[in-house]
Order: structure tokens, then sequence, then C-alpha cells
């Protein structure tokens, strides 16, 4: 497998890369990323082209047996080409031109920025087509969207027009009657920046620049962002397109976990395959065991297929400030629980910390003063470890009988219209993506496209936009013996992010044997009590208040004035079951609720017993079964199973439980 790391030789003197080239081997590393950020090296003036230092450092990288990952440097233009198109620069929801300073700070509609990116991505693939030392390539760093430039506006006009055909559809589906906003024509259609009434403070709304403007038409909102992330796909596909004249090397790009500005589904379909940057522990946040364990699972999930992680964290991490320095062990647990969720490549970022820039903070594997103290040798140990284990996780299958659905549309249109600001979509999935994880239940994650009959249980948190074909799909998957489990705020709108006529749950109705009395945002610290079969929890966000038609009552609200009225149902449908979940739970509720649903499923438990921060993994490769158990606690765990195993670092028999030391690991061969 591929083990290393991302390298700036641009930021270093050319007398330090054969040190660093050997001390990479001497820890076992095969494989650099470079160049991502370079592009005022590779054309220091206009049309100016210098590739000789790339040339000369993947010698050197060769020389150790080290071969390279080749990024376009799309995210950072130079300050040269600035100054000569400073109408690239993007344009804030405010109507403020952004200007230089840090990255990204282009607009990917731009088209002078779409013909300058196709030019540096051509001139390199035509330069290196022949380099045998170049593996793969990664187009442009961690994209983004976020723009209201004129050229956004007829991008978005035209995106329309090609989507709706004639203006009165437009209207149509928008519903542009409500406040007299009816268009004419599509030259007429606005960019939902910054309008009149954003100014009026709602108590319901989403907080933060991500949230707003708040008070725009849901439908043109869900359709800016829908064009927004089309517009990125289109520009990466511009390089794409010229890579592949020169070459037939796998290409990719480092996606961001749960990033959701843009649709990776989408932005997945023409890349060989997924890689992303894994940041456990930063100055912007610190994730849980299971938060990325379902971030793994996500990227997994956008084409179905093992993935690289191009970035993973080597030491503190941040801007102005860091996070959480790595404890001895945890580097080693991040990399095991990536490889068991289907990593099947490893670079960290980066390889020395930077001396001078806005990433003094983010340190590397090795220090300021280029020496590797514990961090270099904890990273060595792993590669020495990988050297005989590296090919159980190349082209392994990820076994699991459960399967969460995310989608982007959903994520925009609950961002538009939370309902309550307490609300928010990923939140949610990670909530029923714990559940399941807290029941020793691994899952997918993936997009609504995905082939249901190959799970026991499919798991929609949420899924309001709906169509038709969906809502077939669905009744098709449990009337052949499936179940599947939807929440509030599910199928009463139609894809366009209009409301549905259809009596609430809409789309969902039938299915669920239910329909909605009425709902209950709960606001301003207010609670309501819910029973389940062996649970008591509070509602702290919504309820809905549930009219069974066929269902049966699983959970019931215990105060409020919907009292006894359910919140919890199941019904039978065909050789199946819709369990539908009316209000939100307390996490140990949830995972009560979530022990009798995979029972019933039919849904096989991992091991029969661990405590919470053990994450485990069923993989097969060759015929054999395998389990990756990896403690995220800072203590000893016990973990229970039923089948005997051996272990493969600890090398030998395992029968019935383990104790696993605090950040360890155990890779176990399932002895038949």
């Amino acid at each position: 497998m591929f083990f290393g790391v991302d390298y700036y030789p641009e930021q270093w003197p050319k007398a330090r890369w054969d040190t660093d080239a050997k001390m990479m081997r001497a820890a076992g590393m095969n494989v650099v990323r470079i160049a991502e950020f370079a592009w005022s090296r590779m054309e220091p003036v206009k049309g100016q082209y210098d590739f000789t230092w790339l040339d000369e450092i993947i010698a050197v990288m060769a020389e150790q047996d080290i071969r390279v990952v080749l990024g376009t440097p799309t995210a950072t233009p130079p300050k040269w080409l600035m100054d000569e198109n400073p109408d690239i620069y993007p344009v804030d929801l405010y109507g403020i031109q952004k200007g230089f300073g840090t990255r990204r700070h282009y607009c990917s509609v731009n088209p002078v920025y779409r013909e300058l990116s196709k030019r540096i991505a051509g001139e390199m693939a035509e330069h290196f087509k022949y380099d045998k030392n170049i593996i793969a390539w990664q187009v442009d760093n961690e994209f983004d969207t976020g723009c209201y430039c004129s050229h956004c506006r007829k991008g978005f006009q035209n995106w329309l027009r090609e989507k709706y055909q004639t203006i009165e559809h437009l209207n149509e589906h928008w519903g542009t009657v409500f406040w007299s906003q009816t268009y004419q024509d599509f030259e007429q259609v606005i960019l939902p920046a910054y309008t009149a009434f954003d100014g009026f403070t709602q108590g319901g709304a989403v907080n933060g620049i991500a949230g707003a403007p708040f008070n725009h038409n849901p439908g043109l909102l869900l359709d800016y962002n829908r064009f927004k992330s089309d517009a990125v796909v289109e520009f990466q596909n511009i390089q794409i397109r010229e890579i592949r004249q020169c070459t037939s090397l796998p290409i990719t790009h480092n996606c961001m976990g749960h990033f959701s500005e843009l649709d990776y589904f989408d932005l997945g379909k023409d890349l060989d395959f997924i890689s992303w940057d894994s940041y456990p522990s930063s100055a912007w946040g610190k994730g849980t065991s299971t938060q990325l364990a379902m971030a793994h699972d996500l990227m997994r999930g956008i084409k179905g297929k093992n993935f690289w992680v191009m970035e993973h964290q080597s030491g503190p991490v941040g801007w102005q400030t860091f996070g959480d320095t790595p404890e001895p062990g945890q580097l080693r647990l991040w990399t095991y629980q990536a490889l068991a969720h289907g990593a099947e490549a490893m670079l960290y970022f980066r390889w020395r910390s930077a001396l001078y820039g806005t990433e003094q903070l983010c340190h590397g594997i090795i220090d300021h003063d280029g020496i590797g103290r514990r961090r270099y040798e904890e990273i060595a140990r792993i590669g020495k470890e990988l050297k005989q284990l590296g090919e159980l996780f190349v082209d392994s299958n990820t076994i699991n009988e459960a399967v969460l659905i995310k989608s982007y549309d959903n994520f925009w249109s609950h961002r538009i219209q939370p309902y309550n600001s307490q609300f928010d979509y990923n939140v949610l999935l990670m909530e029923y993506y714990h559940a399941l994880a807290a029941n020793q239940i691994p899952a997918d994650v993936t997009g609504i496209d995905v082939d249901f009959s190959s799970y026991r249980l499919v798991l929609m948190p949420a899924f309001n936009l709906m169509t038709d074909e969906i809502r077939s799909k669905c009744e098709k998957y449990v009337k052949e013996g499936g179940s599947l489990l939807i929440t509030f705020k599910s199928g009463t709108k139609n894809w366009d992010n209009g409301m549905s006529e259809r009596t609430k749950p809409g789309y969902f109705r039938e299915l669920a044997g239910i329909e909605l009395e009425e709902y209950d945002s709960l606001n301003y610290g207010r609670k309501v009590r819910v029973r389940g079969l062996d649970y008591e929890c509070l509602a702290r966000s919504f309820c809905e208040v549930i009219q069974c038609n066929g269902a049966s009552v699983l959970a019931s609200y215990e105060s409020h004035y919907y009292a006894g009225k359910a919140a919890v149902t199941v019904n039978q449908y065909g050789k199946g079951r819709v369990y539908y979940v009316g209000c939100d739970l307390e996490p140990d509720a949830l995972t009560a609720l979530m022990k009798h649903i995979v029972k019933e499923s039919r849904v096989t438990p991992i091991l029969t017993a661990a405590a919470e921060g053990i994450d485990a993994v069923r993989k097969s490769i060759s015929d054999k079964t395998y389990i990756i158990i990896t403690n995220h606690n800072n203590r000893e765990e016990r973990v229970e199973f039923e089948k005997s195993y051996y272990d493969l670092l600890g090398e030998r028999m395992l029968h019935g439980q383990e104790t696993i030391e605090a950040y360890g690991v155990r890779i176990l061969e399932e002895i038949l």
C-alpha cells in the first residue's frame, strides 16, 4: 500500500531535499504529494513555465523509491495573475469583493480563471506525461463554494434556463407568486445575496454566515446551492479533461469529510478515486471516534470504493491557535481506524512544520528545526507494521448490513428552513450513526442512489425533499423484507423545496402507516417527556403528533398537551417494517431504540460487548474475514466477541474477550 506524506520542497533549500527523502524512506514511506500550492514557482511570470525544480525533487524521491502524487496549483493563483485579472476575486453575499492574502481567492465560475486553470493543468500534464515516478494526480485542493459575482449570476441564469426551459416553469416550481416575485425572463433572476429583510432578526434562523441570507425564496436558495456545487464539478472537470489528454494515471481530489457545501456524490463521478483530509483534533474542533468513523464511511460511500487519506493530522494543528497535541499512540490509532473504514493509502500532513506563512502552527511529522522526535518515531513504527500488514487493506471489502443515507439536497434545504434553531441535519445523521455504533453495528454512509437490497436496515433521517421515484424505491425495498427508518421532518417537501399538498408525512404516509395531527417546535428551554419500551427521555427540539393508521406504537409522549399520543411507531408493510421516529431523542434513548430495531431487523453486531469509544469494523479479503478494533479512550477497555480470532499484531489466539490498552489497536483474523 502507499504510505507517505505531503511535502513542500519549494519551502525548503535544495540541500535539505535529500535528507528529507532519506528520513521518509527510513520511516517506511513510499509516496509524497507535491505542488498543489506552488503556482508562483511553476509560472513565475505569465507564460514562462519552470518545472525544473519539480523534475529535480521527483528525481530525489525516486532515488529513495518514493513515488509522487502531483497536484494542480489552482487553489493559489499567484499575485501577478490576480493583478492582471482582478475580476477573478470572489464576491461575498454583501457585495464586497474579496482580495489577496490567503488561498482559494477565485470564483470557479469566472471564465477567465477557468481558462487559466485549464492552461496550467495542461502545461503540467504535457511536461510530466512521461515521468514514470508520478503515480496519480490531484486536482486543486479542498474545493469550496461561495460567490455572488456577476459571472455567478450569469452562470446561474444559464443553469436555470437549461433546467426549467421556460420562465413560467421556474415561476411555478419556486412559487414566485408569493410576495410578487414573479420573473418575466431568466435574465431577471437574482442571486440570493443580502436583501432588504435580512436585517430582520429571526429567533429561529440559523446562526452564522453559512446560514445567511435566510429570507429568500426557498426554491431560489436551494437551486443556487445546487448550481454552485455543479459549477465546482464543472471547474474540476475542465482540469481533468486537460490531464486526460496526456495521461491515463488516476485522478483524485482531496475532499473534507462532513463538509457539505458541495455534493460529493456528484464531485466523485469523474474522479478515479476519492481522497480526503482528516484532522481529528484541531483548532477548529475535536471529533469523536464515531464522527471520524462516519466521515471515513462517507468518503468510501461517495463511489462505493476504498479511498485515500491525502492529508492526515500528524501534530497539533491550527492557524492562529492550535488544537491538542496528539498523545502517544493516537497517530497510530487514527491511522488504523482510517484503514479499517476503507483507506488504502495514508499520507500525513505535513512533513516538516512550516517556518513562514499562515500555517506555521500546522505542525508536521518533524518539527521546525528539522528533527524527528516522538511523532516521527510513532509514524515510523506504523510504516514498519504496514510493510507486513498493508496488503490486508488494499482492495478489501467492508462488510455492513446497515446503511445511513445522506442527501446534500436535504442538507441545503434543512439549512434554509431548519424549523427549529437547534436542528442540524448533519448532527442528526451523526446521532443515528452513533446509535448504531453504540450497538456495535457499523454502517455504510452513502447517497440515495445506492442499491438498498444488499442491506437489512436502511436509515433515512429527516429525508424531507422527495420524489415519486424515491418513494417507489423505498416501498419496493420494504415490501421485499427490508427495514426502513425515517424520522421527523421527512417526506413533506417536493424536490423543488416547496411544500407538498400530501397529508404529512407526505410521501411516507402510507408506507409508515401514520399521519401527523400536528407538530411542535420546542423553543425557549421547553422540553417534552417521551417514554419508550425500555427508556425515558426528553425531546428538546421537535415533536410530531402521530395518528396511527395501521402502525403500532413504540413510544409515546408523556407531557404537554399531546401526552399519550404516539411519538415512535413501526408499521408492517409487505414483508418488511417501517420505523418512524417523530421527535428528537436523547443519546441513551436513541441507543435503546436502535437496539430494538437492529434486533428486529436481524442485523448482526460485530462485538457482543464494548465500551463507548471502541470502534469495530468487519472486512474481507481473499476469502478471509477480519475485524479491526480501535480503542479511542485514554484507558484500557475490555471487549467481548463470540468467535475465535488470531491477533495479527500480537501474534496470538484470542477467545471470547480481550483487553485493549489505551489508544490500542487489534487486527483479528477470524478462525473458522
